[in-house]
């Protein structure tokens, strides 16, 4: 009698501690009240061992999980629970039911009870009474085929939450059965061509459009396509999108006018920036002198800056990097005995500070100011080579030549034999030439190719062959400018110097 057991599939439901155990019976063991499960899944997953032995006072609850087709009748499998409480262990019994047949088999080992003959199809075919030879079996007309389909998906769904969780087998609802019903419509409607002009005649779009953009109030609302045509409006990416008044872009006003070509110069961010005269920008250094700021001190803040400057052409961050120290840029810096020639002293001073290669040429002067000598006596202290004599120069092409031969009152020194001599080796290296303090004068005109040229305070006026011209911030304060009648706000940001543009 037991061996109609062996080989269905069950799940035993060992308690709240060791969970569920699903898997084959392989064999069962009356005498001892026990039963041996191959291929074991312990709450859904499978197990190390191939195969385990369950005693009757192990298991709470068993469950077979088969279902048998025979004769085209589906037949109920019943659970058997086991009496905890008795003390005698009794035998479990099977209730099949098969519509009004009932057949109680029991566990026992007696030979002459005939047993019912096994099916011969496979589990897979078991399950699904739509599936043979493990492809699902569709015949009959377009229904059934769909039912098929339907019972197959719902028996695989039903069957592993009833083996993971132990629920009972759900039964399909009535609306889910009549579910093909929804879809049987005739194919000669399908073959009908919908008149999509025809459809949209019966809509009127203006009465509908009129209704929505009239709100609840009676208030005629914008329609969406006009709020849609206006401009997109865009901000640049140092652009402020809060905006806190109209800007203001002259903000330095002078009292003189420029009988020059160029009177004013751009920023890049707008701002006006006025050229003055050269006896405008004397007065300006001497005010800020007799207001504590000497000379001493506008040099050292002009060498600074313009080191700065020279940094940002040579390549900033990139170049002057510790794993370019093999290829350490070289600049060499021609100057004059002036304070414009100190300035680039001052200038090659700091750059050397930083590790770059520096050549100074100076002129061999008799009599030098006394500022020239102190600058000369820093430069001593550092790496930097001075020279005064062309010859010493380097042959081969340079990174940056900064040109600081020039001053207001010495235009003189350009008939000289060292300063025609320095304006050739320009020339024949063909480096880029940066030119500090460029005189006014516009009937003097440079003889080398200039690239930048830069102004401190506020600029020259200055013609293009002195290239594009850069403004350099001496840090002086608004009272210097406004004890000579003008009115100044820096234009400088972030940076020590900025670019200046011509308006043409």
């Amino acid at each position: 009698m037991t061996s109609q057991f062996v080989g269905r599939h069950v799940t035993v439901d060992l308690g709240p501690n060791r969970g569920f155990i699903q898997g084959r019976i392989k064999s069962v063991n009356a005498t001892d009240q026990a039963i041996t499960i191959t291929n074991p899944h312990q709450s859904g997953i499978r197990c190390n061992f191939e195969e385990i032995t369950l005693s009757a006072q192990e298991i709470v609850d068993l469950k077979l999980i088969d279902e048998l087709m025979a004769n085209g009748d589906t037949k109920k499998v019943v659970e058997t629970k086991k009496n905890e409480k008795s003390s005698s262990v009794a035998p479990k019994t099977l209730v099949v039911s098969t519509h009004n047949k009932t057949t109680t088999p029991a566990f026992n080992t007696n030979p002459q009870t005939n047993s019912p003959p096994r099916p011969s199809h496979s589990f897979r075919e078991q399950r699904h009474p739509y599936v043979k030879d493990g492809r699902p079996v569709l015949s009959g007309n377009e229904n059934d085929k769909i039912e098929a389909r339907e019972h197959i998906n719902f028996k695989q769904s039903n069957a592993c939450l009833h083996i993971i969780t132990g629920q009972p087998l759900r039964q399909k609802s009535g609306r889910n059965r009549n579910a093909p019903d929804c879809f049987n419509i005739d194919q000669s409607e399908l073959d009908e061509d919908f008149d999509f002009e025809k459809n949209l005649a019966l809509f009127d779009k203006q009465a509908v459009f009129d209704e929505v953009y009239s709100g609840s109030d009676g208030e005629v609302r914008t329609p969406l396509k006009n709020r849609r045509n206006k401009p997109e409006v865009k901000y640049r990416h140092d652009e402020n999108v809060l905006g806190n008044g109209p800007v203001v872009y002259r903000q330095i006003v002078t009292q003189e006018t420029s009988n020059h070509h160029i009177a004013e110069y751009y920023t890049d961010a707008g701002l006006v920036v006025p050229c003055v005269s050269s006896t405008t920008h004397k007065n300006i250094c001497r005010v800020a002198e007799e207001m504590g700021i000497s000379k001493t001190r506008q040099i050292e803040t002009f060498g600074i800056n313009t080191s700065q400057m020279a940094f940002s052409m040579l390549g900033g961050a990139n170049r002057l990097h510790p794993r370019n120290a093999h290829q350490r840029p070289h600049v060499v810096v021609l100057t004059g005995p002036h304070q414009v020639g100190a300035q680039g002293i001052a200038t090659a001073r700091h750059l050397s500070n930083q590790n770059l290669h520096v050549d100074v040429f100076m002129a061999d002067v008799v009599k030098m100011h006394d500022f020239l000598q102190d600058e000369l006596k820093l430069l001593s202290l550092t790496t930097a080579r001075l020279s005064t004599d062309i010859k010493d120069l380097p042959t081969t092409p340079v990174d940056l030549v900064i040109v600081a031969m020039d001053d207001e009152d010495t235009v003189f020194l350009r008939q000289q034999a060292w300063y025609k001599m320095a304006t050739k080796w320009c020339s024949s290296n063909m480096a880029p030439i940066l030119y500090l303090c460029p005189p006014n004068h516009q009937e003097v005109k440079p003889a080398i190719d200039i690239k930048w040229s830069l102004c401190s305070i506020l600029p020259r006026s200055l013609p293009t062959s002195y290239g594009m011209i850069y403004l350099l911030d001496l840090s002086f304060p608004p009272k210097v400018f406004k004890k000579i009648g003008i009115k100044y706000q820096s234009p400088f940001c972030s940076k020590p110097f900025i670019a200046l543009h011509r308006s043409h």
